[in-house]
């Protein structure tokens, strides 16, 4: 295991996860033994916008039932019981950090969805499935704890059935100054990998990807910061503020990204 991966596994494990989102179910007036995917969403969506940005990304995405979606950097899985519960697929996923995947396999079997959501402890750059299986391959505020950029597209094309697609929402390097950190995925620079969005374009087209689509989304992003609080370190506002000013004047840019496997 390299020293980033350790040092993502701790920024993002190190806390009694289940122990909290119990507690704020049964503060909702939610059965934790028993709760809905939509019970969950207060507390399993763990990227900017919450729900309503994992819906947008879904459509941006275009995904339709049937399809079978690899979830790359699930979290507690809030996005992967969305998309099987609300988009009719069919979800494998799979995340760097154990407590995270422990906790995602857990509130998937409560929440009536493991027959539909399987959950694997793997690293993105080192996909434990076969060559084309997957219809889309999904991913959402993860790119920024990756270096190897051009090792993400080559393993999610492979995993990617011929025209299958790739939807990436990350925050990449802008040219308004040096970032400021902490930040909401990193407490300085030894895990934050950001790039600009023509390099971002330029390793996925390397890894084997066409780019149909590149949306900055900066503007929607600003002010519009949340993550559930069962999962925030003590001085997330910190790492809120300086996201959102670092997105305000530039240093920082929000971008959607839809790609597709070449040839």
């Amino acid at each position: 295991m390299t020293d980033v991966e350790v040092m993502v596994q701790r920024y993002y494990g190190d806390r009694p996860l289940m122990e909290r989102i119990e507690n704020a179910l049964r503060a909702a007036g939610v059965d934790p033994e028993k709760p809905s995917p939509r019970d969950l969403w207060s507390f399993d969506q763990l990227h900017s916008g919450g729900i309503v940005a994992t819906r947008e990304n879904a459509e941006r995405a275009r995904i339709q039932a049937g399809m079978y979606v690899l979830d790359v950097g699930c979290g507690l899985g809030g996005a992967s019981r969305y998309l099987a519960a609300e988009c009719g697929c069919r979800v494998a996923a799979i995340d760097l950090t154990p407590n995270f995947v422990e906790v995602a396999r857990i509130l998937t079997a409560r929440s009536g969805l493991a027959d539909r959501v399987e959950f694997r402890q793997a690293n993105a750059l080192a996909l434990p499935f076969q060559d084309s299986t997957f219809d889309h391959v999904w991913s959402y505020a993860v790119t920024m704890n990756i270096a190897d950029k051009e090792g993400l597209g080559r393993e999610v094309a492979r995993v990617l059935k011929p025209g299958g697609r790739f939807s990436c929402n990350e925050i990449a390097q802008g040219v308004g100054g040096a970032t400021v950190f902490p930040l909401p995925w990193a407490t300085d620079e030894a895990s934050s990998f950001l790039t600009s969005p023509a390099a971002m374009r330029a390793a996925l087209e390397a890894g084997g990807l066409s780019v149909i689509e590149q949306i900055n989304l900066s503007r929607t992003e600003t002010g519009q910061t949340r993550r559930s609080s069962v999962i925030g370190h003590d001085d997330f506002p910190l790492r809120v503020q300086n996201l959102e000013s670092c997105l305000a004047d530039g240093r920082l840019i929000a971008q959607f990204i839809l790609a597709e496997k070449s040839g």
